[in-house]
């Protein structure tokens, strides 16, 4: 039966060999693929607290979400099919705003959740001496439910950060240089993450989101600039401009 559902599935398949992978597994175990399916297919399974349904982009500053500290994932809903759905929903925002992280409050849901993924390909266009400078290299994507951090290395490094919560602005924002997440990942299970130089960076930017925080709170009041993205619509730029 599972093999038949192996093959009916082929598309639910692919996409958990990639969750799989960057939830802390370097590789595809059947055990994790099994789950990902009992947990699609499975008859009834309790949802209380329910969640949500999150929205489909980024909201941005001003909503009153962004501004509350979100709330911790009770672990008897994180197998549930509704909150795997919210998961996937969450990445598919990422992705489809370019964004190397992002973090539950920032579609409108109040959990302690958030996902990164840093990418050759959103390195792609930055300049080598950029890239170097800061130390930017690719992550896996990785979900980190009910988070916990610690600054191992608390050396502070600026750089320049955006934020798709607050579109067209950056500013010089000043980041411990090493830091040690615990977590759950989305299957519940529990693992330790650290990271450096640019990739702490990004974490500590998402772990401030459920906090209710803003790269704003953090910033040089001065180095705050605005700036037209290379990918804003001929539209949207009209509408930035005014």
């Amino acid at each position: 039966m599972v093999v038949i559902a192996m093959i009916r599935h082929t598309s639910l398949i692919s996409r958990c060999v990639k969750n799989v992978q960057n939830d802390n597994i370097r590789c595809l175990s059947f055990k994790s693929l099994r789950k990902l399916i009992s947990i699609r297919y499975r008859k009834s399974v309790p949802t209380t607290p329910t969640v949500k349904a999150p929205y489909d982009d980024i909201c941005q500053i001003g909503d009153p979400v962004l501004r509350k500290k979100a709330e911790l994932v009770d672990p008897k809903i994180i197998e549930t099919e509704e909150f795997q759905k919210t998961v996937d929903r969450l990445y598919k925002v990422m992705k489809a705003y370019g964004a190397v992280g992002l973090a539950a409050p920032q579609i409108g849901l109040s959990l302690q959740l958030f996902a990164m993924e840093i990418t050759e390909e959103s390195l792609s266009d930055i300049h080598p001496y950029i890239r170097e400078t800061c130390k930017m290299e690719s992550h896996p994507l990785t979900y980190f439910v009910n988070p916990t951090m610690e600054i191992v290395n608390p050396e502070i490094i600026s750089s320049p950060e955006t934020c798709g919560s607050l579109r067209c602005y950056y500013a010089e924002v000043p980041r411990a240089t090493e830091v040690r997440i615990k977590a759950l990942n989305r299957f519940g299970e529990p693992f330790t993450w650290s990271a450096k130089y640019w990739t702490a960076r990004v974490a500590q930017h998402e772990m401030d989101h459920l906090q209710g925080l803003m790269y704003t709170d953090r910033m040089y009041p001065f180095s705050f600039e605005y700036f037209v993205p290379t990918d804003m619509h001929k539209d949207d730029k009209d509408v930035a401009a005014h």
